[in-house]
């Protein structure tokens, strides 16, 4: 498996063919003795962690940080740097779940809403239907509701955590109470559940290999896109382009 680093500024961003990785969340799995966090790394999340140091500590220290997104890849392509494999979890959570069926695995699904919840477990059932689901909880929930949450994940014998919940939300309830979780893997996985589930279907397959899905996502949702694709990509891509090469 090759799985490659990049360093921005004191961040590390996993990068590598989908398949290599998908191989080694597996080898992560098997090291139950430690717990492994993935998180998805775009232009939006970083501009997002670096307005709140107690995330982005926690990212550098507590995560797999993995390298997401054409704006990144663009970024360090204007760098000098080359074209580098970005790992969308889109991309990788159908190579995941082909992997994961038939092992003694069980997955716990949070996050979405009732609907996306619904549908994403019908998708997996329809598809790849030797997955244990070993339990699941919509991402609306208070955090009174949390201890409760952690203990059904518990009680459910999972030991990997699918979280949908959009980030930094995912992210702040994951590292919040990953002391409390039994689980090996823990993947965060922004708004997957929407799209697993076809609420929101994804950009053609054509604009996909033009690596031009962020355009489809803006103009089906402009007005939820806009600050993403404007303030936070301008802000993270100015950020990371005057940066020294490390």
């Amino acid at each position: 498996m090759n799985i490659q680093k990049i360093r921005i500024r004191d961040l590390y961003l996993h990068y590598a063919d989908l398949q290599d990785f998908t191989d080694h969340m597996f080898e992560l799995i098997k090291c139950r003795e430690k717990q492994s966090i993935i998180v998805h790394i775009n232009l939006r999340n970083y501009y997002f962690m670096n307005k709140d140091r107690t995330l982005y500590d926690n990212i550098k220290e507590n995560s797999i940080a993995v390298f997401e997104g054409i704006g990144l890849k663009s970024c360090m392509a204007l760098k000098g740097i080359g074209n580098l494999n970005d790992l969308n979890g889109t991309d990788l959570f159908p190579l995941f779940m082909s992997k994961l069926e038939g092992t003694d695995h069980k997955i716990y699904l949070l996050g979405g809403s009732e609907e996306a919840m619904e549908g994403t477990i019908v998708h997996i059932k329809n598809n790849y239907n030797k997955i244990i689901i070993a339990g699941y909880h919509n991402g609306y929930f208070a955090i009174e509701d949390e201890e409760r949450i952690v203990e059904d994940i518990n009680n459910s014998g999972a030991d990997i955590l699918l979280v949908s919940m959009g980030f930094p939300l995912q992210e702040k309830f994951v590292f919040k109470n990953k002391s409390k979780l039994n689980v090996s893997l823990i993947w965060n996985l922004g708004g997957l559940f929407d799209i697993v589930s076809g609420l929101k279907p994804r950009a053609p397959l054509f604009l996909r290999n033009l690596r031009l899905e962020w355009l489809y996502r803006f103009l089906k949702e402009p007005f939820r896109m806009f600050h993403r694709n404007t303030i936070a990509a301008a802000w993270s891509m100015g950020n990371i382009l005057l940066q020294k090469k490390q």
